[in-house]
């Protein structure tokens, strides 16, 4: 049990039967493109306990299985899956694990040293939220640096992890339309899709839709559904048999040339090798 907030010391206790992935900036240059320091998930068994006087980057952590205890406003609170602990810089940060475990933690360290910060409070907050596509990116992120790595792909899901972190933080307010718009797209990505489709379907301007995706997602609609299109083929190729002249039309493509020079410039393999190597790769990473 986390002691009373006037005997805290700072604390890394992290027992030996404890599994955690971690990335960093460092390493990957993808985070640091998206202003993220540190990211990882963790399998968690006593003893496990983390003190942070006064942490000095914000922090977000997403608790998906088991079940922990962390200080708020200086008390002892439950902390369960479905809940998401928002901790500012420069505030204590205390929590461990409760009962035998496994708890099961998906996290970042926001880079907001120089920018404004993500986490803008005086003290850590636990909030209700639905963390689900947070933590499955976190963990495609990991298997993705553990397996193929390819650049392209580490950018793309360092970025999506960066825009679900935030979302979670309260720090990335989305126009509804676009989440509508997305939405849909998603839906349907097998249709031949033009800027003046995009913005009627999201029932503004093209120009005002160009606004709102390069503040959201520094990129233009039509790069974003590019995005969208690459990120759904390689989950096919990793997880279905389908033909590549399938999954090409599927995603859109009229020609499996097109889309392969396409994939190959996200992804820096072609399919068909991009698919070779994740059937071989290992599911999991190790901590680097």
């Amino acid at each position: 049990m986390l002691p009373a907030p006037e005997l805290l010391c700072e604390t890394h206790l992290i027992g030996p039967r404890c599994r955690e992935w971690v990335l960093d900036g460092e390493r990957y240059p993808q985070l640091r493109a998206a202003r993220l320091l540190w990211v990882g998930h963790s399998v968690l068994y006593p003893p496990y306990r983390i003190v942070r006087l006064r942490a000095w980057c914000s922090h977000v952590v997403a608790c998906f299985g088991g079940h922990g205890e962390t200080l708020v406003d200086g008390r002892r609170v439950n902390w369960r899956p479905g809940q998401v602990l928002l901790a500012p810089a420069g505030v204590c940060h205390a929590f461990e694990i409760a009962g035998g475990g496994p708890w099961r933690l998906a996290w970042v360290f926001f880079d907001d040293r120089t920018d404004p910060p993500v986490i803008p409070a005086d003290r850590a907050r636990l909030v209700e939220a639905d963390a689900g596509d947070f933590v499955a990116t976190m963990q495609m992120l990991a298997r993705e640096a553990a397996g193929a790595a390819q650049p392209a792909a580490l950018q793309a899901l360092a970025t999506l992890l960066d825009t679900h972190a935030r979302r979670l933080a309260g720090a990335d307010q989305v126009d509804a339309r676009l989440w509508r718009l997305w939405e849909r797209v998603e839906a349907d990505l097998a249709r031949d899709w033009n800027g003046r489709a995009l913005s009627q379907l999201a029932s503004m301007s093209e120009e005002h839709l160009r606004r709102l995706c390069h503040r959201h997602y520094q990129r233009s609609p039509m790069a974003y559904l590019a995005q969208l299109r690459m990120h759904r083929a390689g989950i096919l190729l990793r997880s279905t048999p389908a033909k590549i002249e399938e999954i090409a039309g599927r995603v859109g493509f009229a020609s499996v040339y097109s889309f392969s020079a396409a994939f190959k410039r996200w992804s820096g393999v072609p399919p068909a090798a991009f698919r070779r190597h994740a059937v071989a790769s290992p599911t999991a990473g190790t901590k680097p």
